[in-house]
């Protein structure tokens, strides 16, 4: 009963007083997010006006070498709508500080390092599998329509005259899906404004990094040869529709069997709640708060349980958008 009576008189409050505070930090963030990009776009469009009148007017977009940070910089080039070249550096702070509050968090809490630690290595990989769920079903979609798209690209490419880049912009006015045409419209853009064959490449594999087939980095290949090199590559084009069609009924067979493990990964969402109820209710006259959060070791035992859960999560919501590829 004094649970409920403190869930009732001083839980709801906390309850509120939570969804204030975020709602003004959320709204805080927009208002100065906006003021922040405006003043960024300010001081870049200085900044390359000062480039311009020193003599470097086509100064080079930056590159990563290592294939860590090469991986991360694609990773979100393909997922947001807005890049710019800080946004890697942002993401790897806000994964550290993220890593570094979670782990000061659980040691405040258990008071072992080990464990804190641990847990705030686990905590620091969520925003990079966010990432990566938004990455995945991209592909997924676009590995559905990808079929379909390289018979609009062929049909395109016969009829302006073996131009791919206008077959490319025939294609994307064809395509219904928002996603895949956002995609499109990306890579028509950066081939557009490509100012040296580096760029150009980038570009593609910006393209091919968002489908993350096989069949992707083939057609890369070919939009690469047909717009730099001004190739033919109808006969190219023609070969890899006929090879995606032939393989298209494995891969679907293929792909039925990760529904169990699918299935078995958002169980344990209920489970977890359920194993809660189930403790409430059989606790006694014992308190059942004191028991679970007032011990160390219940506590890590909870709290490795959440982040089971969670990480069961996203692993379920990742396997459910399969690749479509072999």
């Amino acid at each position: 009963m004094n649970n409920f009576q403190w869930l009732w008189q001083s839980g709801i409050n906390y309850v509120l007083y939570s969804i204030v505070i975020v709602s003004g930090l959320y709204i805080s963030y927009q208002i100065m997010m906006d003021s922040v990009k405006i003043k960024y776009q300010e001081v870049n469009y200085k900044y390359r006006i000062r480039r311009i009148k020193s003599g470097n007017a086509s100064p080079e977009s930056h590159t990563y070498k290592h294939p860590f940070f090469k991986h991360i910089s694609l990773l979100i080039r393909t997922t947001s709508n807005h890049r710019s070249d800080n946004d890697t550096g942002v993401f790897l702070l806000f994964t550290a500080l993220l890593g570094l509050t979670s782990f000061a968090f659980i040691y405040y809490l258990i008071k072992d390092f080990v464990i804190a630690l641990l847990f705030g290595l686990l905590l620091m990989t969520v925003p990079y599998l966010m990432l990566r769920i938004k990455l995945n079903k991209l592909r997924y979609v676009m590995s559905t329509e990808f079929l379909s798209m390289v018979q609009k690209l062929t049909q395109a490419y016969s009829v302006n005259k073996y131009d791919i880049y206008y077959a490319l912009s025939a294609m994307q006015n064809e395509i219904q899906n928002k996603s895949l045409r956002k995609v499109t419209v990306r890579l028509i853009t950066d081939l557009q404004l490509s100012r040296n064959e580096q760029e150009l490449r980038d570009s593609i594999q910006v393209f091919t990094y968002t489908t993350g087939t096989n069949w992707s980095k083939r057609l890369g290949s070919i939009i690469l040869k047909g717009y730099k090199y001004k190739e033919n590559v109808l006969h190219s084009l023609l070969v890899l529709t006929k090879q995606i069609e032939d393989t298209e009924e494995m891969l679907e067979e293929e792909q039925s069997l990760t529904v169990e493990s699918i299935y078995d990964g958002f169980l344990t969402v209920p489970l977890f709640i359920g194993s809660l109820l189930l403790g409430y209710f059989t606790s006694g006259a014992q308190d059942w708060f004191k028991l679970q959060f007032g011990e160390k070791w219940t506590l890590f035992t909870f709290c490795l349980s959440v982040v089971g859960t969670v990480f069961s999560l996203i692993i379920s919501i990742y396997l459910k958008h399969p690749k479509n590829d072999l």
